[in-house]
This record gives structure tokens, C-alpha cells and sequence, in this order.
């Protein structure tokens, strides 16, 4: 590894990433449970558009809840690759994942090229 690479792997900086990504999975967690109220559209009290709105609104309560439970999962995930040893390794290539990427994506499985890739095969299969 080069001198003007930070190395990822170190001991201060993977405890200190360990405990940014606990925290935030504790901060999901919180807000999953405050959100878990989720109101029951009301079919006797009101009008059609309050009972359209009532449905509107478990919908983006759903949509939230799936969207916290997916960063969840990949948070979770990327604590058991720190466990592993294998936190900052491309899961695709191999290669180390840049500090930077991490630094924007604590939760990246892949470096930059791979996860170009993957985007390129990805729109390929939805655009047919």
C-alpha cells in the first residue's frame, strides 16, 4: 500500500467506523420502532379523500419502513465483514475499496469499478 493511502484497516479508524456504524443502525432501529405507529386508513371516518390520503400516507409509511429495513440490512452486513476482516475488500474484485468511498458509503460492499459494473448490467437487463 502506498504512503498517501490511508490504510482502512487500522485499528483506531475500524473502531471508530465500527462504532459510527453501530450508531447508526441503533438510530434505524429507533426510528423504525417511533414509526411503527403506522395509522389505519378509516373507511367510516371520512370522505373519499380522506380515506385516499389515509391509504397515501401507509404507503409512504411502508415505502420509509422498507427503505430503513434494506440500510439496516446493509449496515448489519457490514459490521459482519469488519468482523471477518473483510471491511474495506471489494466483495466482486478483491481489491481495497478506497477511504473515500467508504468515508461516502461506510456500508460499501464493492469498489467504484465494480459497482459501475454492476449499475451497467443492472440498467441493461431493465431497459429490455
Amino acid at each position: 500500500m502506498t504512503d498517501n493511502v490511508i490504510d482502512i484497516a487500522t485499528v483506531p479508524t475500524k473502531d471508530r467506523t465500527r462504532r459510527l456504524l453501530s450508531a447508526e443502525l441503533e438510530r434505524i432501529a429507533a426510528r423504525l420502532h417511533s414509526e411503527a405507529e403506522m395509522p389505519m386508513a378509516g373507511v367510516v371516518s371520512g370522505d373519499f379523500l380522506d380515506v385516499a390520503q389515509d391509504i397515501e400516507n401507509q404507503e409512504l409509511a411502508r415505502l420509509s419502513a422498507s427503505r430503513l429495513l434494506e440500510r439496516a440490512r446493509r449496515l448489519r452486513l457490514a459490521l459482519a465483514r469488519m468482523s471477518d476482516g473483510e471491511y474495506g475488500v471489494c466483495s466482486e474484485c478483491g481489491a481495497q475499496i478506497p477511504p473515500r468511498r467508504l468515508l461516502a458509503v461506510p456500508d460499501a460492499m464493492t469498489c467504484i469499478a465494480c459497482q459501475s459494473q454492476r449499475e451497467r448490467v443492472g440498467s441493461v437487463g431493465r431497459d429490455s
